[in-house]
């Protein structure tokens, strides 16, 4: 048996016995050594992190607090908006304008100075879902440009910022909310810290994208304990993220909370420092100090949305809604209008708005006439050789409801001058009705789609697709028609934005050395042709901007549907109005574009059936420019004739890959590009619906119904400006052809954000 003895502990050092009979009366002294034990770390944790449970709560209560948004069916919005351009007084622009003073004014922590560029106020009431707009006050220092930059820039950059929704779409590309309910796959989520405020908690959360070369938002927001509602929120872009003339962005978001316990919306504030190229200054670490890095030459550009449920506001006059308590916040532009009265009055600033106006409307302004479109001004052909033209006509600041022009050119090879005239009426004040009338006597092409028109504003019709295409043509298209026409055109547009069009012509066609008129052995030098196109456009209720006459829709996601009907009839030299029956062709076109993320796909799907008597030239003839120069709404690969099809349709899509993988690739990803897939396909066959007048020339090929198609890879994004891409023909149905090329590298001149 064991004698008893003492044990000696203590947390740190080794335990010590000693045995009692050892111990002598007295003192007792013990020694223990330490025991240490080395470790690495020591992490301690719950289960589940509590910022995955608060965000998942967040996303479990979202569907409920949009409900709790929508469920405000009566308010009051006060939005301003407002460019203005950085200037530097000390630089030789003042040499330019009589007094900088004048036209320049200072912002609010700011050195340079700044000139207005656009000025925009109006205040809504919403009811039921219906907004309805009680007072409106815009002005801009380029009157031709107001349009593109209310469009092109405002509508694109400065939006309506509701996180709730699973895309925020800022120059019509899609950032992925932080609130998408698949944002942990895009993002990093920080829980900062808690507050108690009057006995209700709130979490403060940070985020940040787990790829910064991808279009997402880095920013802040709070959420109420109990609702899980969002009360604020503010979100940046990146330096790195691939997005072009963004020095900054910086988007905030409030809310307010309502007698029900809801939260409603209660000021959005989205700001933007734009320039062709980024600041020195503007790499700052912390991407929201970079919308406050300002260099001259930077456009600032800042919308403020107010909301109010107040029905105190209904009985007062909506133009002084901004002084009113509600809208505390809001700001006097009194001054910046002023200076935009003197600005718009300068040489420079004019000459500035008529090269844009160009840019824009394809016409360019010199006083009280336009010249152009510019399309029209060079081209070529091997009939004309290289064909100069003066277009011109009236311009609004000769008439506003009014026009008349007309072009004249003449070809150096040809030596022929070709002419022609137009008229515009617009009785009204508003374009509800709008009436067109032109003759011409020119050379048009076989191929020329007359239905492009209603697809894309003011197409070249020459046969170049752009620029480049016209300086760089292998081989100059022969086959031109003689075409003298007669035309009048009558427009309606409705109050819902759908358009219809009414366009009887007349026209004589006349042989060239190249296209001939064949008919059971017998030349036929020259045929009549009387007829009627109708158009219905639908919109859907699409943005568009207004360019004098013409309405201007631009690509984006909500698509535009024409539908097309023509009906004539031909009549032969010589012969009778019965010779021939009539003919018939129905057409169709949608043009849209699909969003995700940072990827978008334009397209454009077109298909017809043509039938009755009717000669060759007015079948579907897809053709390409036969250049260097990538060509939108024709075939890269294809020669000037190929097909000729009385059914048929055309597919025409590209898709922008926004920098999805060239992001990820090191080094690469600096370069900012974007990847680039194209389809181009065409599908047609000739039928017995269709009667030809004529022989159908033999350099049409129609001996195989397959499909045709062409897929290019390239890279756009290149300098901010230019598109490279390789062109392949699919398929060996028409390998080693005459009419078509095997494959092609081709360029394009395109800038986007």
């Amino acid at each position: 048996m064991r004698a008893p003895y003492y044990v000696f502990s203590c947390l740190g050092y080794t335990t010590s016995e000693t045995p009692v009979n050892a111990v002598s009366k007295g003192s007792l002294t013990i020694k223990l050594k330490e025991n240490v034990t080395a470790i690495d770390e020591v992490t301690v944790k719950p289960e589940i992190p509590r910022a995955k449970v608060l965000l998942k709560k967040i996303r479990e209560n979202k569907e409920e607090n949009i409900n709790r948004i929508d469920s405000v069916s009566h308010f009051k919005k006060l939005e301003y908006t407002t460019v203005y351009i950085a200037v530097d007084t000390a630089s030789n622009i003042k040499n330019m304008f009589n007094d900088m003073e004048e036209i320049t004014m200072t912002l609010d922590n700011q050195d340079l100075r700044f000139s207005p560029v656009y000025l925009a106020e109006e205040n809504r009431s919403v009811n039921d879902g219906e907004a309805q707009s009680l007072y409106t006050k815009k002005d801009g220092i380029f009157p031709r440009l107001n349009n593109a930059i209310e469009s092109m820039v405002l509508m694109n950059v400065v939006v309506d910022m509701d996180f709730y929704k699973d895309q925020v779409y800022i120059m019509d590309r899609g950032f992925i909310s932080p609130l998408n309910s698949t944002a942990g796959l895009y993002y990093n989520f920080y829980l900062n810290d808690s507050a108690e405020v009057n006995d209700t908690k709130y979490y403060h959360f940070s985020f940040a994208p787990k790829n910064q070369h991808n279009p997402l938002f880095t920013g802040h927001f709070t959420v109420e304990d109990s609702t899980f509602a969002l009360t604020d929120i503010d979100a940046y872009i990146s330096e790195k993220a691939n997005i072009n003339f963004v020095n900054g962005f910086n988007a905030s978001v409030s809310y307010t909370k309502q007698p029900n316990g809801s939260w409603f919306f209660n000021k959005q504030d989205v700001k933007i420092n734009m320039a062709l190229t980024l600041n020195k200054d503007s790499v700052s670490k912390y991407s929201s100090k970079r919308v406050d890095n300002i260099s001259k030459g930077n456009w600032l550009i800042n919308k403020v949305t107010l909301y109010s449920t107040s029905d105190r506001l209904s009985e007062v006059n909506p133009k002084n809604w901004n002084d009113q308590p509600e809208f505390k916040s809001a700001l006097s532009l009194d001054t910046a209008y002023q200076k935009v009265s003197v600005l718009k009055n300068q040489q420079v600033v004019k000459a500035v708005d008529a090269v844009g106006g160009m840019a824009m409307s394809s016409f360019f302004n010199v006083g009280k006439l336009d010249i152009g479109p510019v399309f029209d001004i060079y081209s070529t052909n091997k009939i004309e050789g290289t064909r100069l033209t003066i277009p011109l006509r009236t311009s609004e600041k000769m008439w506003k409801q009014f026009s008349v022009g007309g072009f004249i050119g003449e070809g150096t090879k040809s030596k022929e001058l070709k002419y022609g005239a137009n008229v515009i009426w617009q009785p009204g004040t508003n374009d509800n009705w709008i009436f067109r009338a032109r003759y011409s006597n020119d050379y048009n092409l076989v191929s020329q789609d007359k239905y492009l028109r209603f697809v894309k504003y003011n197409p070249n019709n020459k046969g170049n697709g752009n620029f480049i295409a016209a300086f760089t043509t292998r081989e100059k298209n022969p086959y031109l028609k003689e075409e003298e026409l007669i035309e009048l055109r009558v427009e309606h547009n409705f109050e819902s934005g759908s358009h219809l069009e009414f366009n009887p012509y007349y026209s004589t066609v006349t042989e060239t050395q190249y296209v001939s008129f064949n008919q059971n052995g017998s030349l036929i030098h020259s045929y009549d042709n009387i007829g009627i196109l109708l158009n219905y456009r639908i919109p859907f209720g699409q943005h568009y901007d207004k360019y004098y006459f013409d309405r201007v829709y631009y690509i984006n996601r909500i698509p535009v549907i024409n539908i097309n009907l023509d009906m004539g009839k031909i009549i032969l030299p010589d012969g009778s109005f019965n010779d021939y029956g009539f003919y018939g062709q129905v057409h169709t076109s949608i043009v849209g574009r699909i969003t995700q993320g940072s990827v978008f796909m334009n397209y454009m799907l077109n298909g017809g059936y043509l039938f009755g008597d009717a000669p060759y030239d007015f079948l579907d003839q897809p053709a390409g420019s036969m250049s260097l120069g990538y060509a939108k709404y024709r075939y890269n690969l294809l020669h000037h004739a190929s097909f000729a099809h009385n059914l048929y349709t055309n597919f025409h899509m590209h898709i922008n890959g926004g920098g999805i993988m060239l992001n990820k690739i090191p080094l690469i990803k600096n370069l900012n590009l974007r990847e680039v897939i194209s389809l181009k396909c065409h599908w047609g066959t000739r039928n017995n619906g269709y009667k030809g007048i004529f022989e159908t020339p033999d350099y049409f090929t129609n001996n195989d119904n397959a499909p045709y198609s062409e897929i290019g890879f390239g890279l756009t994004n290149i300098f901010k400006v230019l598109r490279v891409e390789y062109v392949h023909l699919l398929g060996n149905d028409y390998a080693g052809s005459d009419f078509t090329d095997r494959n092609g590298v081709f360029f394009r001149t395109e800038m986007s954000f």
